[in-house]
């Protein structure tokens, strides 16, 4: 048994020493009192390099609530695909809790990147519509 965990524990040693792992957070818009303000620790996360083309983490959306991200690049590690699951306590269906989204990365100073992109929503809005967002992230690369 000891040979066992050992040799789990090696491997996944191995596998995280040659990972690479990300931050990400999204700048969102904040209006209070009137005001209109930027905020980038709401939807702040960590990001898993699986291989070259695959990324997965999680990021927390608000004070509660978390989502777990998916990216696939597909043109030069820059464009990417997106799927993105909202971990909420609500009753609403998987479907209905999931976004598709299209990014690019754009490499500003060695690993920093700004990162901005579109999702949209899987469910339709009451008026039959699906509404999509722009948004604008930073990512900075260990």
């Amino acid at each position: 048994m000891n040979k066992l965990f050992l040799t789990l524990l090696f491997a996944l040693a191995t596998t995280i020493a040659s990972a690479q792992f990300s931050v990400t957070t999204t700048i969102n818009e904040v209006e209070e009192a009137g005001e209109t303000t930027y905020n980038v620790t709401d939807k702040i996360g960590v990001l898993y390099a699986v291989n070259e083309k695959l990324t997965v983490g999680i990021t927390k959306d608000g004070e509660e609530d978390y989502e777990l991200l998916g990216r696939y690049s597909v043109y030069m590690d820059n464009l990417w695909v997106a799927g993105v699951y909202n971990m909420s306590d609500s009753e609403d269906e998987m479907m209905d809790k999931m976004e598709l989204g299209l990014g690019y990365s754009f490499n500003v100073w060695k690993s920093l990147s700004i990162d901005p992109y579109y999702v949209i929503p899987m469910k339709e809005n009451e008026a039959g519509e699906r509404e999509g967002k722009f948004n604008l992230g930073l990512s900075y690369k260990f």
